[in-house]
């Protein structure tokens, strides 16, 4: 698979990894700053959010993509340049500033309050011309992977009942399991997990979908043996501690490739 990502893009991003500058407020080729009001209703402050349109008038299918627990990675910036890359429009919600944190890593932003902060993308994408609005997404990384779950919860669309109805589909990639509750899935369902993830483990992932895959649910996961947390991440071999408990995060640029492949994949199946 080529992975067309424009080398703008992927040279800013490498600087401001290497130079540790947030990638938020950068204003990349074919992004653009936004605010988005977020469904939680105790939470009055806008949410930051990064879009990437793809060349044209549209309209385009559209992905939004939910961070991990330290906010916004230069990794996953990269996904929305992919994404945008491949005719979709990318939106980019920031959870953490608007409630004045700096990290969730250990507790801090509850996975559904991004969900609610997912929804709130997904009522601008559909206000936009330039969108699809009944072909919009939803795409997250391990916290962000969690409120995706919920995202795609049948409660959750229940009790939110966002305009237009749930994403078309969801893709939660080595989620918090912890998340994925009783109930049934809104739309369908990919999970991208890592055998050897030791933050979040997949176990808990594995049964909740094979319950909901032999009860006619349209779920379905890939499990990459040997890959750890945040195995799409090209960065050094690390450990991080959370709550006391030492994690290891290695890239692996196998999975990493199978994912992208998994995603287009799976965005073109459901595009009908």
């Amino acid at each position: 698979m080529k992975i067309r990502v424009r080398l703008d893009i992927v040279a800013l991003i490498a600087i401001t990894s290497v130079l540790g500058i947030s990638v938020w407020g950068l204003a990349a080729s074919g992004t653009e700053q936004i605010t988005v009001k977020s469904a939680d209703p105790q939470l009055s402050a806008p949410i930051p959010a990064t879009v990437y349109r793809p060349q044209g008038a549209g309209p385009f299918p559209a992905v939004v993509l939910l961070h991990g627990c330290s906010g916004i990675a230069p990794y996953q910036a990269s996904w929305a340049s992919w994404l945008q890359a491949h005719g979709y429009v990318a939106i980019m919600p920031e959870s953490l500033s608007p409630r004045h944190i700096k990290t969730s890593c250990g507790g801090g932003l509850g996975f559904g309050l991004q969900a609610e902060d997912g929804l709130g993308a997904l009522a601008y994408l559909r206000s936009q011309s330039y969108v699809i609005p009944t072909k919009v997404f939803v795409m997250g990384w391990s916290h962000g992977g969690a409120a995706t779950l919920i995202s795609d919860s049948d409660r959750f669309i229940k009790q939110l009942s966002p305009e237009g109805g749930p994403y078309k589909a969801a893709m939660a990639l080595y989620p918090a399991c912890e998340a994925f509750r009783g109930g049934g899935i809104a739309s369908p369902l990919l999970m991208l997990l890592g055998a050897a993830d030791d933050w979040q483990p997949p176990a808990q992932c594995i049964a909740r979908g094979t319950e909901l895959k032999s009860a006619g649910a349209p779920i379905e996961w890939t499990v990459y043996p040997g890959a750890t947390h945040a195995f799409d991440e090209d960065a050094q071999t690390r450990t991080f501690q959370v709550n006391g408990h030492t994690v290891h995060l290695r890239y692996d640029p196998s999975a990493t490739a199978d994912a992208h492949a998994q995603v287009e994949r799976f965005l073109n199946a459901h595009l009908q």
